[in-house]
């Protein structure tokens, strides 16, 4: 049996999805995978161009070093590249594994999940840069988080990052992840996996913003130097 693969179609039907990978071949989901990978190549690629997170550059270009600032600005946009690549291959193998780990589901059953959620934060990006495009500039935190309104009350580095990794995406993630392993999952097993998914993305969100609190930019240039 063969299950011909729509994107929004699966999305909003989860039982006739999870129901066909159980029964058949999934065709025409690689190339959805392929266009979600290439898209994200090129909203990274994008975003770099437009010099979002290069604005420590703009001291070379204003003390007229046109030839180092040129270089940077290359090695910044391979390194964005580079950074994509690791963005997407960690959310789209890395967490897909993770529940791999937590559940007793194939994981290549929860990778056509992960799909989803990756197509959610593609979208989550798309929105960001739209708007920082609108505007002029971009932001520290999130407009789809609650950092910005957090940031008004407590300024504590840490929190507001890992506040910042909580978005409207995260919310959505969390629902696609229950929605379609649950259909996998026997009745008594549904509670806990809800609280493995929750603490997965917490946990997430508290790495990211431990890290984003680092100057690793700063190390790195002495590591260079």
């Amino acid at each position: 049996m063969f299950y011909h693969y729509k994107f929004w179609h699966s999305l909003t039907h989860p039982t006739i999805f999870t129901q066909a990978m159980e029964a058949g071949e999934i065709r025409g989901y690689k190339k959805r995978a392929i266009t979600v990978f290439i898209l994200f190549m090129l909203l990274f690629a994008i975003r770099e161009f437009w010099g979002m997170g290069t604005e420590s550059l703009t001291s070379l270009f204003a003390m007229n070093q046109q030839d180092e600032y040129y270089t940077a600005r290359l090695l910044s946009m391979v390194g964005a590249i580079v950074w994509g690549i690791i963005y997407y291959c960690f959310h789209y193998y890395g967490v897909t594994y993770i529940l791999y780990l937590l559940t007793d589901i194939p994981y290549k059953w929860i990778q056509k999940v992960q799909l989803y959620v990756m197509a959610f934060l593609l979208i989550e990006k798309t929105i960001l840069f739209a708007v920082f495009y609108a505007v002029g500039y971009s932001t520290t935190f999130s407009f789809l988080s609650l950092a910005p309104a957090v940031q008004q009350v407590l300024d504590k580095d840490v929190v507001l990052f890992i506040i910042n990794q909580l978005t409207v995406t995260t919310v959505l993630t969390i629902v696609v992840h229950f929605t379609f392993l649950s259909k996998w999952e026997e009745a008594s097993d549904r509670k806990a996996l809800l609280v493995k998914i929750i603490v997965l993305q917490v946990l997430m969100a508290v790495f990211v913003g431990l890290i984003s609190v680092l100057p690793l930019q700063e190390w790195i240039t002495r590591g260079l130097g």
